[in-house]
């Protein structure tokens, strides 16, 4: 077994020094000496973040001391040995967003598996067998904690990797700061869960609002794009660069070109794995532009720093990852199973059911309840659907809301096979997928692991307030 954050051979290494990105704070940072288990511990801690030209040190909930935590970097085949211990102050757990675990390790508490208590211990161990980009964060009280820092991300690489001078991992995330310039500690409020979620007004890439990624004339560089926000949404684009789409949630695609007039879409959850190639003309700058369900923003400039790169990777083919291994959906055959999203702000939801008694909305507030799937709000009594392992199902949502939602399955992956009513045809396998206010979008998955699996908004606060079900798959 490789310890996580190994050298990767054939040129392909994680290059997130602070010499590489002048601007950011220093992530990912050096991992401890190599041990098996690896030690992951939650704590409190302080965390360097650039924004407003100066540095700050802001009061966050982190893994090892930093915001992001360690990267978790193995090669698939491997095992992962993870022994987490909890310092914080209330339980917690870790999921492994867009793994493919036992669901005992799927860190879904109490799901899953109890929360982990204060000053305890537990245990993940499960084979990767997934290559691609994912990430782990808590998934325990997550509207209070996740925001506070508890996420970090975990790269699985291909038995042979793609050729690329370098390899980066870029982790986008919104922050709520003061007119003090701190890091608001204020959680749970019902009004952002009622509407769009938690949006920060400071918005950084690699913990800088303003970040400057320096490369040379002629290198190829694999950018593997994280969105670890609470609610949300980027789209971004490389200005004066095409960008080659690999990867989506970790899951390869047909490699596809987008200009810079093409923005890259990522909802809470999701990964987009992309090429670029530095073509512009030594000594120039590119901004990196994006949006947000707020407004315009800038994440910062690319920068072409020294002379050219004489053996530089850029320009070649861009050669299709190898497939992970996937169920086969028979569409023709598969049960179709309705869900309608309701509530939040400007619905119509007038009541649902929670613990097993219809509420108004009045008494569902009281109980910190403002969503809910098919008319349960969240209480998690009984499964969506119950499936045989290998049977596949088709669900149908419908997003009877004013607010989008990132739809999260855990344990398995599905496909777009409807959008609005129409057909999608070879959509790739996802993990989370992005419904505008008022769509209607049909997903396709297979069951795989027996056991109990999540299927939530991946919007913290919608998730935390309602917006929450779990699909159980018995033994084939």
């Amino acid at each position: 077994m490789k310890h996580p954050g190994y050298a990767v051979s054939r040129r392909t290494i994680l290059s997130g020094s602070g010499a590489l990105l002048a601007g950011a704070a220093l992530w990912p940072r050096p991992l401890q000496a190599a041990s098996a288990p690896y030690e992951l511990v939650a704590d409190t801690g302080r965390q360097r973040l650039a924004f407003d030209g100066a540095e700050r040190l802001a009061r966050t909930w982190c893994y090892n001391g930093t915001v992001p935590g360690p990267l978790l970097r193995y090669r698939v085949g491997d095992r992962l040995d993870v022994a987490f211990t909890n310092r914080l102050p209330e339980p917690t757990s870790v999921h492994w967003h867009g793994l493919r675990p036992p669901n005992a390790m799927d860190g879904a508490a109490p799901l899953t598996q109890p929360p982990v208590a204060p000053g305890e211990t537990m245990a993940y161990t499960f084979d990767l067998n997934d290559a691609g980009t994912f990430w782990y964060h808590t998934h325990f009280r997550s509207f209070n904690q996740q925001d506070r820092g508890l996420y970090g991300v975990l790269v699985v690489d291909e038995a042979e990797p793609p050729a690329v001078d370098r390899d980066l991992v870029l982790v986008l995330d919104d922050w709520v700061v003061d007119a003090a310039g701190r890091v608001s500690q204020t959680f749970g409020a019902i009004h952002e869960w009622a509407h769009a979620g938690r949006l920060g007004n400071v918005v950084t890439m690699n913990n800088a609002d303003d970040i400057r990624l320096p490369v040379r004339a002629g290198e190829r560089l694999r950018l593997r794009l994280v969105n670890v926000a609470n609610a949300q949404v980027f789209a971004l684009a490389f200005s004066g660069h095409e960008t080659v789409v690999i990867a989506e949630d970790g899951e390869p695609v047909p490699p596809r070109r987008q200009s810079d007039v093409e923005p890259l879409v990522l909802a809470p959850g999701q990964r987009v794995d992309v090429i670029l190639d530095a073509t512009a003309a030594p000594g120039s700058e590119h901004a990196i532009n994006g949006l947000t369900l707020t407004g315009e923003i800038s994440f910062g400039r690319v920068i072409y720093a020294g002379e050219a790169a004489p053996e530089g990777r850029s320009g070649g083919p861009v050669v299709p990852l190898a497939p992970n291994a996937r169920p086969t959906l028979d569409l023709e055959g598969a049960r179709r199973i309705p869900l309608a999203m309701e509530g939040g702000a400007m619905g119509r939801m007038r009541g649902a059911v929670l613990g097993g008694t219809m509420m108004n909305m009045r008494e569902l507030v009281s109980n910190g309840r403002v969503w809910a799937l098919n008319g349960v709000a969240g209480d998690m009594a009984e499964p969506l659907v119950t499936l045989k392992g290998g049977e596949t199902v088709i669900v149908e949502m419908t997003n009877d809301t004013a607010f989008p939602h990132a739809m999260h399955l855990h344990g398995m992956h599905f496909r777009e096979v409807e959008r609005e009513g129409r057909t999608v045809t070879d959509a790739p396998w996802r993990d989370t997928v992005l419904m505008g206010a008022g769509e209607r979008v049909a997903i396709a998955f297979a069951g795989e692991g027996p056991g109990r699996w999540m299927f939530h908004c991946h919007m913290i606060e919608h998730m935390a307030g309602g917006m929450m079900t779990f699909v159980e798959v018995e033994e084939a």
